[in-house]
Formats: C-alpha cells, structure tokens, sequence
C-alpha cells in the first residue's frame, strides 16, 4: 500500500471527506482524489502539513505502513482499537482490490462498446450505399399495344 493509499484508508477511517482534507492540507480542489485514482506521490511539505494538522495520524505509518495508523496512548482499550483498525484496513484493501478490478471491467466493457458502436456504423453505411446504388424501380406499367391489328372474327 502507497502513502496516498494510507492516507485515504486514515480518511475513510476517520469520517474525513477528501475534499474537507485539502482544504484543510491547502491543497488544490480535485488534487487529493487525481494522486489517489494515479497512485500518485505526495511531496515532504504536503506529508508536513498533515503530520501537524493531523495529530492522531502516526506519519510513519502512512509513511511505510509500520506502526498503527493512530498514535499509541495509554488507555487500555488501545488494543482493542487497533485490532479494530487492522479489521478496517484489512476491509479497505479488500474493497480497494474489488473496486481497481471493477474499473478494469469497465474499461474493457467501455472498449467492446465503442467496437459495437463502430459496426453498427459499419452496417448503416453499407445499408444506405446499397439504397443508392440500387436500379431504378420501373415506376411505368406496361400497357397493351392497341395498334396491332386484332384479328377478324
């Protein structure tokens, strides 16, 4: 796991939008998200900022993913906060998975779509060169000759 990755896991975790994050970071609107969706770096000033504004946040852990992602304290019920938090990352990378296999599905169904839009093209040019290159109809009706001469009775 990348260090936008812990730090988005540490969002979720903490009810944080995104968008309240870089506001709050200084980041520009949308930044967040584009390093996140690119599994983007993020610079030493920005890590900074966070590791001031964001107290809780152990850096190391989003850093190397060592350590909890909240700072230790000496309340008992510690322990059994971080088990909570490991069930929670755990949870998280799972989804992260199903969600990356998802959007390759997408893009794959978004490929055979454009192909069948493209066939379909396809088929209506062929349909209308085939109307216009067709022989005319013959619009007349064919009408007895009453020249000829009709036979004595």
């Amino acid at each position: 796991m990348k260090p936008i990755e812990r730090i988005s896991a540490y969002l979720k975790f903490k009810n944080i939008s995104p968008h309240s994050f870089e506001r709050k970071v200084g980041l520009s609107n949308g930044y967040f998200a584009k390093q996140l969706r690119n599994l983007g770096s993020i610079g030493s000033d920005i890590l900074i900022r966070i590791d001031e504004l964001y107290a809780d946040l152990d850096i190391l852990w989003v850093l190397t993913g060592q350590r909890q992602m909240i700072n230790g304290s000496n309340d008992p019920s510690a322990e059994f906060g971080s088990m909570k938090l490991d069930e929670f990352i755990s949870k998280y990378e799972t989804e992260n998975r199903k969600i990356k296999i998802l959007e390759s599905d997408v893009e794959k169904l978004q490929v055979v779509l454009n192909d069948k839009d493209k066939i379909i093209s396809l088929y209506e040019v062929i349909a209308s060169n085939k109307i216009n290159s067709a022989p005319p109809e013959n619009n007349y009706q064919v009408m007895p000759n009453f020249n000829q001469a009709m036979p004595n009775q």
